[in-house]
């Protein structure tokens, strides 16, 4: 068992495991035993804050989900 020095997200907490790898990108996956979490330490985030106000402001005029998608696709 390795011992992690980073902290939970959720708790704090330094007990954390390594608990594999993410299918999709291969980053390490943990186990939290605080909280009894699983996840990723360093998660990148999956938009821009620039691309979160565009897709928004998209969404506030009240199209279909499916015309935001052709739209900003």
């Amino acid at each position: 068992m390795i011992q992690i020095t980073k902290a939970c997200p959720h708790c704090g907490s330094i007990d954390l495991v390594s608990n594999g790898h993410n299918k999709k990108n291969g980053k390490q996956k943990y186990y939290c035993n605080g909280c009894d979490r699983y996840g990723t330490l360093d998660a990148a985030p999956r938009y821009s804050e620039e691309r979160k106000e565009e897709i928004l402001k998209a969404y506030f005029e009240r199209p279909s989900m499916r015309g935001i998608e052709r739209v900003l696709a």
